[in-house]
Order: C-alpha cells, then sequence, then structure tokens
C-alpha cells in the first residue's frame, strides 16, 4: 500500500512538474499570436484610413499613379516624380 501511494505521488509530481511549463509556454504563445494579429489589424486599419484620406485629397488616378510611383522602389532615383496637374476648369 505503502509503495502504491509513493509511485502515485511521484508520479503526480512528475505530471504536475511536466504539465506546467508546457501549460505557460503555450499560453505564452497564444498571447504572442494574438499580439501579432492585433498588430496586423491595427496596420491594415490605418492603411486603409491613410487611403481614404488620400482619396479625399487627391483624384483615383492620379493617386493611384503615386502610389505605384513610390512602391517602385527604384535605388538610382533620390526623389520621387512631382505630381503637379493644371486644371483649367476648376
Amino acid at each position: 500500500l505503502v509503495s502504491n501511494v509513493l509511485i502515485f505521488s511521484c508520479t503526480n509530481i512528475v505530471g504536475v512538474c511536466t504539465h506546467y511549463p508546457a501549460e505557460v509556454s503555450q499560453r505564452q504563445a497564444f498571447q504572442e499570436t494574438r499580439e501579432c494579429i492585433q498588430a496586423r489589424l491595427h496596420s491594415q486599419r490605418e492603411n486603409q484610413q491613410q487611403e481614404r484620406l488620400l482619396l479625399s485629397v487627391l483624384p483615383r488616378h492620379v493617386a493611384m499613379e503615386m502610389k505605384a510611383d513610390i512602391n517602385a522602389k527604384q535605388e538610382d532615383m533620390m526623389f520621387h516624380k512631382i505630381y503637379i496637374q493644371k486644371h483649367d476648369n476648376v
């Protein structure tokens, strides 16, 4: 009877010692994943706000041309194109 109690108690102690660190690491991985997803959603929301702001200031075709020029990332260009257009009918 004493040996059975000793085996059961040792098994439970080993189980607790292995379960607790695994639980902590799983919880930490979940928290990091959650923070990453929240940061991605936040950056997407900010990008959409910037897009709406840009489209509220510039016409869509000019804004898309400007974004394409900026995204081109030409190394030899020091400055991007200047986007000035003359409109007679204002």
